[in-house]
């Protein structure tokens, strides 16, 4: 009989500690013989990976982009002078008398009449007279180059049909000497010209080609 009882205990020892192993297992959630399970890759059903964030948890450095070549400075001339009011310098020349309409074509009749006049400077005789004087220029900013021929830029001033020559001063001088030059200037300054057509208080600059 004692020998009964002793087994029983024993029988049941061992269903107690079968009974803590099952146990123990099912707690662990998994049996000793399964495979470790796979996390599915994170970044939604497309499975992209998300990029690993940079340094210190920032976003990844975009590349900086390079600046665009810069052209050199246009430099520029210092701007053009504007000549002062009531100067000759600020009346535009022009270069034919018929821009000035019937005016012009009546100075330039009274011009072509006194060419015998002028012509008379070309002799040796009457630039001896005027060796030594001095001559009227142009104070122009932009001149006409020299291209040989002598012109002068005759100066007029309207009145009541009549035109008066103020001056002659010399635009580009050719190849022609101060004496020859002066004589003209003496012979075309203060000549006043009878041009009915006139109306006073204008003023005109002219190009006049010299000619002999």
């Amino acid at each position: 009989m004692r020998k009964l009882v002793l087994w029983a205990v024993a029988g049941l020892a061992v269903l107690f500690l079968v009974m803590v192993l099952l146990i123990t297992s099912l707690g662990d959630g998994h049996t000793p013989d399964s495979s470790p399970s796979v996390l599915p890759p994170q970044g939604g059903a497309s499975g992209a990976q998300s990029p690993l964030p940079g340094p210190q948890g920032l976003p990844p450095r975009q590349p900086v982009a390079t600046p665009p070549s810069l052209a050199p400075p246009v430099e520029y001339g210092p701007p053009p002078t504007v000549p002062p009011e009531g100067s000759w310098e600020a009346v535009p020349p022009v270069s034919r008398l018929s821009a000035l309409g019937p005016v012009g074509a009546g100075i330039g009749r009274e011009l072509a009449e006194m060419q015998p006049h002028l012509a008379g400077c070309f002799s040796a005789a009457s630039q001896a007279r005027y060796a030594g004087q001095g001559v009227t220029s142009v104070n122009d900013e932009a001149p006409l180059d020299d291209s040989g021929t002598t012109i002068l830029m005759i100066q007029l001033e309207t009145m009541e049909g009549s035109v008066r020559i103020v001056d002659a001063p010399v635009e580009t001088r050719g190849g022609a000497k101060d004496a020859l030059i002066a004589c003209v200037q003496q012979a075309l300054r203060g000549q006043v010209l009878p041009v009915p057509q006139a109306r006073a208080g204008a003023r005109h600059r002219v190009l006049f080609p010299l000619m002999q």
